[in-house]
């Protein structure tokens, strides 16, 4: 009986750590360091095979009332390609209604539970996003091959471009 439980419990910690979505890199840019400095941009392992994402920006100039990002996504064939998606969206009015644009919604429900990024414009502080993992369900509405991806995602405060974010993930299967 004690061997069964240890099988059903080995089992469950399986199904929940063993994800065929993963982080596999981040690299942050800030263009302009007197708007604002990355404090940290790193991938920090969680559990085996569980690896999340964490970025610390810090504002030098707030209010921020005036706010743009592009979020294109690339798949590895012989170097990063364009693929589906290149959208560029003002996040103030994005975030009155999200689900005006859903490629960005899906982005940004990945990262909404583990970020300061929940609520309009003016953002009157740093921008934290700690611990985001994936897994299967934040793609449920984006069914991808399996390959590596790569999600850009550029921030404009004033219409200007001020910091770059590449995240790197990994798909092992089918999704």
């Amino acid at each position: 009986m004690k061997s069964l439980w240890i099988l059903v419990l080995l089992a469950v910690y399986v199904k929940i750590y063993d994800t065929s979505v993963r982080f596999t890199n981040i690299k942050c840019a800030a263009f302009h360091p007197d708007f604002a400095t990355f404090q940290q941009c790193q991938l920090k392992v969680i559990a085996r095979g569980v690896i999340g994402l964490n970025v610390h920006v810090k504002l030098w100039q707030l209010p921020v009332n005036n706010i743009s990002v592009n979020l294109a996504l690339f798949k590895k064939f012989s170097g990063y390609k364009p693929f589906l998606y290149n959208i560029t969206v003002d996040l103030c009015k994005y975030l009155k209604n999200p689900r005006k644009h859903p490629f960005l919604d899906l982005f940004h429900r990945v990262i909404v539970n583990d970020s300061n990024i929940n609520h309009t414009c003016p953002y009157n502080h740093d921008i934290i996003v700690k611990n985001v993992l994936l897994n299967e369900n934040n793609f449920k509405y984006l069914p991808l091959p399996r390959g590596e991806y790569r999600f850009d995602l550029k921030v404009a405060a004033y219409n200007d471009w001020k910091a770059d974010v590449k995240a790197f993930i990994d798909i092992s299967n089918d999704l």
